[in-house]
């Protein structure tokens, strides 16, 4: 058990500090070229890619007018049994735009398009069209090579605005360095991924990664170029340039993938795993999480509200009042190590200003000072700092209006132990196995890892003190800790969530989590002046999926005592889009953003789309729920003919009404009730020479009487239904796992000392033991999970 424990506790040292700064897995970005169907290629048709080899896969070309508008695709039926492949081995496929023309690099398309607006709309518009036709995950712009830096910002910018607006991914294939007019690619803050043309020698390459590492470009995002085309590229070369890619880029890219000169699979091997399954590019975890400001600019025309900074629409925006200190800041919804925040300003921007952090909104740490700032978009990487709340802080305004931010973006890893009472990220809890227990005496320890030596100590909430006639009373309470309950959710919907704190907690916070999700926000109790009274706060929740959940109450303060938490259901003629993420396939300007469809006013603020007939607005719920009516608040431009549409995935839409005789005013459209988290209206047909405009975009469900669930019932008298073994422990090639008291078809799953989910499967009632190659895994610690049981194992 000794060496069990020091082995952990190893495990715990080698996750934190630097490493959180490693690439865990690396993008491989390929290339393949509209023209190999049917052609001499060693790969010409998608059936014969090894997808398991790539995160990316870009189609190349489609070719613009200089009027910015695109024709067909080529080959538009091999991109499509590409798409269907590569999404199926969770690949995504991106449309490249562009590629060296006869006209390169003085006369392409882009070069006209950059001087016009309307071009620019058209581009944007029409690569949007050739997104949703084709199911892609992304643009890349492929600019060879662009001859001023005011006309690559006009095109980029406004492109990477379109796309990160619907979701979708901007890539772009850029100059090896300086040469070939590198510098030209002036802003790239807006890309995903910065695919490097570096087609040359092994000192080429070299110069190449210094080049755009000096440039700003996070590690992450610098993809080397490895070229395949030729047999001229030697595979010990690729070998090198792997090598390189893993110590200074985040991938590589290839051009291309139907020609394959070289040892491919010797890449792989040098390069180290990738990241197929996973998300390809950092996660942001300020996404349409919740805001709070200092203040909110008054008498605007426009919404301006807080929400805005962390919808993911790079055309809405917050804006404070007219004074230099101001403040804004995002609850991340757990605890997490920072490393980068990225900042989109408005032309009202901070030249002076901190980036801080807080596990409590109350004690704030500065991880970033900024001073003399003049440039509008932000990227500050290599940060260190640990917080659930991540704050931008100005200090001195540039203008005389206050401070407006379009999108706030935070980028950082899961929070690991010992981090002092952050919970761990594998669900449930996990067997103690006498851990330097304490004289605790417990079967079980919560995962607060409140304790630097190995030893897990129990939250107050397990030690159940009094039962009363209300719940039950657990005693005092310390800042970080939780108590855990398991709630059964009997119906889909939103719910108004109550709990009992006594009042001696009066202006003190915590928040409440279902399966991990932030659902309450920061609540602070109210002062209710008494001493030996309880204070009961109500807060409703998000729309829920319907099942059994783990709810944990987490308190961000010391000294609660907890009574009882109660859920009680609203009834369902709330309006489910209200406020939520939504996007579009264009929209006429920037006054006229897809967010203005569901921010509740049907008066003053509209979304309108291209002046084109094949447009939408689809709206995410935020989970799957049962929907079975759209209302729809026409602008004088409305749909004589369009379809209401849904879907779970945004891949896959299915038509719930069609409509051929639309008449604008309010129009409300009933269908049989479906499962689904995104809704669409698809724009058929105009009925002026406008585009679509929309006051207000609304979805309901199923009324559902409003009634009272079973109270919730502590995790502790919970009955375990399974016991699980494994020997040997530690192991080594296979492990085998002993199970007792399952009596149904259950899910086994493994998580590693990240909380990363590394293999599952599916158990028979009547299965009590089986075996697990582990010869591939990493060394390490790994939780096995079914039921309500947890055991450890550790892998040598």
């Amino acid at each position: 058990m000794q060496r069990i424990k020091q082995l952990f506790l190893a495990g715990l040292l080698m996750l934190s500090g630097a490493s959180y700064a490693q690439v865990s897995c690396y993008n491989v970005v390929g290339y393949y070229p509209s023209w190999v169907a049917g052609g001499n290629y060693y790969i010409n048709t998608p059936s014969k890619v090894d997808y398991s080899k790539y995160t990316h896969i870009c189609y190349a070309f489609a070719i613009p007018g200089t009027d910015g508008n695109i024709g067909s695709v080529d080959n538009g039926s091999v991109l499509t049994d590409l798409v269907n492949r590569a999404h199926a081995a969770n690949v995504k496929v991106l449309l490249s735009i562009g590629g060296w023309l006869s006209s390169s690099p003085n006369n392409t398309p882009f070069e006209t398009i950059a001087n016009s607006s309307t071009s620019i709309n058209n581009l944007a518009n029409a690569c949007a069209n050739l997104i949703t036709k084709y199911n892609l995950d992304g643009i890349d712009l492929d600019w060879e090579y662009p001859t001023t830096k005011t006309k690559w910002n006009n095109v980029a910018t406004a492109l990477g605005t379109k796309f990160h607006s619907m979701g979708k991914l901007f890539t772009a294939a850029v100059s090896e360095t300086a040469d070939n007019n590198g510098d030209h690619y002036d802003n790239v803050s807006m890309l995903d991924l910065v695919n490097i043309m570096c087609y040359g020698d092994d000192a080429l390459a070299s110069r190449s990664m210094s080049y755009w590492t000096s440039r700003g470009v996070a590690q992450s995002k610098r993809m080397l170029g490895v070229p395949f085309y030729s047999g001229d590229n030697n595979s010990a070369e690729h070998i090198r340039k792997a090598n390189l890619a893993k110590s200074t880029a985040g991938g590589i890219m290839i051009w291309d993938i139907a020609t394959e000169y070289g040892d491919i699979n010797a890449i792989y091997s040098t390069l180290g795993n990738v990241c197929n399954g996973s998300t390809p590019v950092p996660q942001n975890l300020a996404s349409g999480k919740q805001v709070t400001v200092s203040s909110t600019e008054v008498n605007s025309t426009q919404n301006v509200q807080a929400s805005n900074a962390t919808d993911g629409n790079y055309a809405t925006r917050w804006s404070s009042a007219f004074t230099d200190d101001q403040w804004l800041y995002v609850d991340l919804g757990a605890s997490y190590d920072i490393n980068r925040v990225k900042i989109t300003w408005e032309a009202a921007y901070g030249t002076a200003y901190d980036v801080e952090v807080s596990n409590n909104t109350s004690d704030w740490t500065k991880v970033k000072s900024v001073t003399g700032n003049t440039t509008l978009v932000n990227d500050l990487t290599g940060l260190t700092g640990n917080g659930r709340y991540v704050r931008i802080h100005g200090l001195s305004r540039a203008t005389t209006y206050g401070y407006s931010i379009f999108e706030l973006e935070v980028y950082g890893a899961a929070a690991q132990a010992p981090h002092g009472g952050t919970a761990w990220a594998i669900p449930g809890r996990i067997e103690a196995e006498n851990y330097d227990d304490g004289g605790e005496g417990v079967a079980y320890h919560d995962l607060t890892a409140t304790n630097t030596q190995g030893q897990y100590r129990t939250t107050e909430g397990v030690d159940i003190e009094t039962a009363t006639e209300n719940g039950y009373d657990v005693g005092a309470i310390q800042a970080g800790e939780w108590l855990e309950y398991t709630v059964n959710i009997a119906q889909a919907g939103t719910y108004t969530l109550q709990a009992r704190v006594a009042a001696t907690a009066a202006g003190k916070t915590f928040h409440m989590e279902l399966n991990g999700q932030n659902i309450s926000g920061t609540i602070t109790v109210p002062n209710t002046g008494g001493w030996q009274t309880w204070a009961t706060v109500s807060v409703t929740t998000p729309a829920l999926t319907a099942g059994q959940k783990v709810l944990r109450v987490v308190f961000d303060s010391n000294e609660f005592n907890f009574n009882w938490i109660n859920f009680a259901q609203q009834a369902a003629s709330n309006n489910l889009a209200l406020n939520k993420r939504v996007w579009a396939s264009s929209i006429e300007t920037a006054d006229f953003p897809a967010a203005y469809a569901v921010d509740g006013n049907a008066t003053a603020t509209r979304w309108s789309s291209g002046y084109t007939d094949n447009e939408w607005l689809a709206v995410d719920l935020g989970t799957a729920q049962s929907v079975s009516k759209v209302v729809l608040k026409w602008e004088t431009a409305f749909a004589t003919s369009y379809a209401i549409e849904t879907s779970n995935d945004t891949i896959n839409w299915t038509v719930q009404k069609t409509v051929t005789t639309g008449a604008g005013g309010t129009e409300e459209q009933t269908f049989a009730a479906v499962n689904a988290r995104y809704v669409r209206v698809h724009g058929l047909k105009r009925s002026t020479t406008y585009g679509f405009s929309i006051w207000e975009f609304e979805v309901y469900g199923d009324a559902l009487a409003a009634g009272r669930l079973a109270m919730a019932t502590p995790v502790k008298s919970v009955e375990n239904t399974f016991s699980v073994n494994v020997s040997p422990n530690p192991a080594t090639n296979t492990m085998n796992v002993q199970l007792k008291g399952a009596t149904q078809a259950s899910l086994l799953k493994v998580y590693n000392i990240s909380g990363k989910e590394v293999y599952q499967t599916r158990v028979n009632g009547n299965v009590n033991q089986l075996q697990v190659d582990i010869s591939n895994w990493p060394k390490g610690i790994y939780i096995i999970s079914i039921g309500n049981s947890r055991k450890k194992v550790v892998v040598e």
